[in-house]
């Protein structure tokens, strides 16, 4: 009977997997860091909106309260300097993902190939095993019609 078919690169194909998940994670973190960020950007987008509509309501009454008013824009100031500094990490992210995303797909890139050559390999080996059995096949076909010509000649 035939050995079974082993890949002989299977070592090297499960350590480039291994890189391409950890690449994968890398990839994954980077996304996670930058929904945190837009999270920070909508929750300091909520309170320089519910400061607007507190302004208005205070402006409304027709008293003008000077230090309420300069608060105001303190406070504003400091939500749009956060704001700014939270789309700046975005973007430094975005940076990083691109490069990040580069490395997963050529990681994968060199997963896929090792998967390729196994399959051509293993291909190659069931054809080599199929020419095998024929052969062997023809021997024992050709074995037994000697068989049954040297059976019928004897009687």
């Amino acid at each position: 009977m035939a050995q079974k078919f082993k890949f002989r690169l299977e070592t090297v194909r499960r350590v480039r997997q291994l890189e391409f998940e950890a690449k994968q994670r890398i990839v994954a973190n980077r996304l996670r860091k930058i929904g945190s960020e837009q999270a920070i950007i909508a929750a300091l987008e909520r309170e320089r909106e519910s400061m607007n509509e507190e302004t208005k309501r205070m402006l409304s009454g027709g008293h003008v309260n000077i230090d309420g008013v300069s608060r105001y824009r303190v406070r504003v100031g400091y939500l749009r300097g956060q704001i700014l500094d939270a789309e700046n990490r975005i973007l430094a992210h975005e940076r990083e993902l691109k490069a990040e995303r580069a490395a997963m797909v050529k990681a994968s890139v060199a997963v896929k190939a090792l998967d390729k050559l196994e399959e051509r390999q293993l291909a190659a080996y069931e054809l080599q095993q199929r020419r095998l059995e024929t052969v062997e096949q023809d021997e024992t076909a050709q074995q037994m019609h000697r068989r049954v010509e040297h059976g019928a000649k004897l009687v």
